[in-house]
């Protein structure tokens, strides 16, 4: 179902909706003052009616037998010469003019106050301290819309643009982090080998000026310095993958199910040729979308290091579910150490117990990275006194079910 919208309350017609506030504070104010002023004239003028003069006017009317009749129609007050006693009065007279423009301005200020106060003030407030706290660089904190209007659409926008900022430095900072941990770990592997080829050079020059080295013992340095070569040169190569890791970008796209199936089996053949490999395939689903290079890259590492620690028998298990692609390798090794199974998806780690020098600790690093490029992740275990890798991939694109 879809999501219920809040209905929108437009800044214009909130502000049409404190009219009548004010409308009627003007009204009953300009009544009172009206009225009130009116007041203090008759109370004035009976205290004096000596400074008044009260005139009559006259007129005649004829009904149908012309008979003619005088009517008072009304009074009118005339001051008297005495302007000086009169003054009193006339400021009243001049004060009701004078005071209810001012009181319908009051009123209008009030409004606007009050419409201030509660529909603008906490939403203009919040986005100045947002503004201020992300101009600092602090994004660890959340903006709730305290209206929805306008200005509560803009915290919305606020607020997305603060999670956007937050997720975009934390992601930096989290590769900032890794590529130290890589060059840090990259320069202390490079020691030893270095250190062995500089213990053979100085071995070199030291005795094969003084003819103290046999040729037998001078070819053996020499295949020896040439090994610590091609392990530098592999290393190097393994850096320098792992460095355009993070350039990444997956290019998804849509292939058969069977199709794929049949990729993984030849593959997991080929890689275990000396073992026994067992495939197990289930979807619901005919085609997959997802970046086929980087799935048979994973999977590949997968296999690879499976066949290294298995003794008979590699198993593998691919699921295709719910937008979720998984690939699941097993062997009947002796499994994942406690020391492994927490630090094997970090780079270059090694086992103190690994049998292969060669063995860099980036197979399953590599696999991990590929993982979160493409939606998933990669999860390691011991089964059945063997080690278990599962590796998933969002399949954001999935057609029709079978």
């Amino acid at each position: 179902m879809g999501k219920i919208k809040q209905r929108k309350h437009s800044l214009k017609w909130s502000f049409i909706l404190y009219l009548p506030l004010c409308l009627l504070l003007s009204y009953a104010g300009t009544f009172a003052i009206g009225n009130g002023t009116n007041y203090v004239q008759d109370w004035y003028e009976d205290r004096h009616p000596e400074l008044f003069s009260h005139t009559e006017q006259h007129y005649q009317s004829v009904d149908d037998e012309d008979i003619t009749y005088s009517v008072i129609i009304g009074r009118m007050l005339v001051p008297s010469e005495n302007i000086i006693s009169a003054l009193p009065y006339g400021v009243i007279s001049f004060a009701q003019v004078i005071l209810i423009p001012l009181w319908v301005l009051f009123c209008v200020g009030i409004t606007g106050i009050i419409y201030y106060n509660r529909e603008l003030k906490k939403p203009i407030a919040l986005l100045l301290d947002a503004s201020e706290k992300i101009s600092e660089n602090q994004l660890d904190f959340e903006i709730q819309s305290p209206k929805n209007n306008e200005l509560g659409m803009l915290c919305n926008a606020f607020e997305e643009m603060r999670s956007a900022l937050y997720e975009n430095n934390r992601e930096m900072w989290r590769s900032l982090e890794e590529r130290k941990r890589l060059n840090s770990a990259f320069s202390h592997d490079l020691r030893t080998p270095l250190t062995v080829l500089r213990g053979y050079t100085d071995f070199l020059l030291k005795y094969v000026p003084e003819d103290k080295v046999s040729r037998g013992k001078l070819l053996d340095v020499l295949s020896m310095m040439n090994g610590q070569i091609i392990r530098l040169e592999h290393y190097t190569r393994k850096m320098n993958t792992v460095q355009k890791l993070e350039d990444i970008v997956p290019r998804a796209e849509e292939i058969p199910v069977d199709k794929l199936m049949e990729q993984l089996r030849e593959t997991g053949k080929l890689i275990c040729s000396k073992k026994q490999f067992h495939m197990d395939f289930s979807a619901d689903c005919s085609t997959v979308f997802a970046d086929p290079e980087l799935v048979m890259q994973v999977y590949e590492n997968l296999m690879a290091n499976a066949c290294r620690y298995a003794k008979n028998m590699v198993s593998m298990q691919c699921n295709i579910s719910k937008n979720m692609l998984k690939i699941t390798v097993q062997d009947d090794g002796n499994g994942f150490t406690e020391t492994a199974l927490q630090n094997a998806l970090e780079p270059f780690f090694r086992d103190e117990k690994e049998p292969d020098k060669t063995h860099f600790g980036l197979g399953l690093y590599i696999c991990r990275i590929l993982c979160a490029k493409c939606g998933g992740n990669l999860t390691i275990s011991n089964y059945n006194n063997g080690g278990s890798a599962e590796a998933e991939f969002f399949c954001g694109k999935i057609s029709e079910s079978r």
